[in-house]
């Protein structure tokens, strides 16, 4: 793998960092990377930030007997004939 890469596998590599699937070679590219792009810098910010605020979010996951609830429902609904 190269150490210098372009735009595009810089974004992978953030977003595979932002997943905690980037290899810590990985992420030191995106950081050389990072050191010379502001396009990229920014791109990274925003990718940090997303992760935070999804990581201390409260959000909670639907239980799945409600999401299949809503799927019959939805299903009936389309199934009936327009009037």
């Amino acid at each position: 793998m190269k150490l210098f890469v372009d735009c595009k596998k810089a974004g992978h590599l953030c977003d595979k960092g932002q997943y905690e699937d980037a290899s810590f070679f990985e992420k030191l590219s995106v950081r050389m990377h990072v050191m010379m792009c502001k396009q990229c810098a920014k791109y990274s910010e925003r990718n940090a930030k997303l992760t935070k605020l999804l990581k201390d979010s409260k959000c909670k996951q639907m239980p799945e007997e409600c999401k299949k609830r809503i799927r019959e429902e939805l299903a009936r609904e389309l199934a009936k004939k327009p009037e």
